[in-house]
């Protein structure tokens, strides 16, 4: 709030002996005011920045537009010959299933595959680390994440 006002007050402190010198000069005092006011207002624009520096830099290259719609990306996603889940979907359930982990308590990274088939029901933990995620196991990690979550009955120390 004070920067405003002092750089106002030196404006009028240097504009006015420069006026006054161009009024001496035979400049008509309301011309040379004129021109130190457009000369100030310069100055003003002149300090701003018209670059939005706010972001990372370099900023990201641009995303591929991708055409249709995601579900029917997700639906195409289960190969119906060998029955191999495609892995966008398999990105998606293994989201699902580390948030539900996260839910229980349980990080994801660290988790005891016990635990896993616990929370996940079993096979889940073979069938989130395994090298193919097959239908059956998909339809088994659907219905498990789709029951509502219930409170464990871990006490805490």
């Amino acid at each position: 709030m004070r920067r405003p006002i002092v750089m106002t007050a030196v404006w009028i402190v240097l504009g006015v002996p420069v006026v006054l010198f161009l009024g001496f000069l035979g400049v008509p005092l309301v011309f040379g005011a004129a021109w130190i006011l457009v000369f100030a207002a310069a100055l003003l624009i002149a300090r701003q920045s018209f670059l939005d520096e706010a972001g990372p830099w370099p900023p990201a290259p641009p995303q591929p537009l991708q055409r249709g719609s995601e579900v029917a990306r997700l639906a195409w996603s289960i190969d119906t010959r060998t029955g191999m889940v495609g892995p966008s979907l398999r990105r998606r359930i293994t989201a699902l299933a580390e948030r539900r982990l996260r839910e229980h308590g349980l990080p994801p990274e660290t988790a005891d595959p016990a635990d896993v088939d616990a929370v996940l029901g079993a096979g889940a933990h073979a069938a989130l680390t395994g090298p193919v995620l097959r239908r059956e196991d998909l339809e088994s990690l659907l219905r498990a994440l789709e029951q509502p979550l219930v409170p464990s009955t871990q006490e805490s120390p």
